[in-house]
């Protein structure tokens, strides 16, 4: 979603064909409840959340509310023989600015420029 915040500002986040993750990529990210470390080859891209996003997490959702997860490397990619996997996530819309989201699963949005829900589309 910060690669989404700065698409909608305008803000070059990466560099180097997208593979680079830039200060301007730290910085967003960094302000929207992350904690961003820099890795040798890409840049500010090792992410994690942040202490006080994952409070405030659960105590608006509550901690059965809260999964995550990654998948490994090669898997569901087309790659090394795997077969590619199919879009299943959903495409939400801020109605007010047109900024668009994705979810694996239903979710409850409020866009933070707007105030107001995404609606699923």
């Amino acid at each position: 979603m910060a690669h989404l915040y700065n698409l909608h500002h305008g803000i070059e986040d990466v560099s180097n064909n997208g593979y680079y993750h830039n200060k301007r990529s730290k910085d967003t990210a960094e302000a929207h409840g992350l904690t961003i470390k820099k890795h040798d080859k890409y840049g500010w891209m090792i992410t994690s959340l942040a202490a006080e996003a994952t409070v405030w997490l659960v105590e608006a959702l509550g901690n059965d509310a809260i999964h995550a997860a990654r998948l490994p490397e090669g898997n569901g990619k087309g790659k090394k023989g795997g077969s590619k996997s199919k879009n299943r996530s959903i495409k939400y819309v801020c109605p007010e600015c047109g900024t668009i989201i994705r979810a694996t699963r239903g979710v409850n949005v409020i866009c933070g420029d707007c105030d107001v829900p995404f609606e699923r589309e």
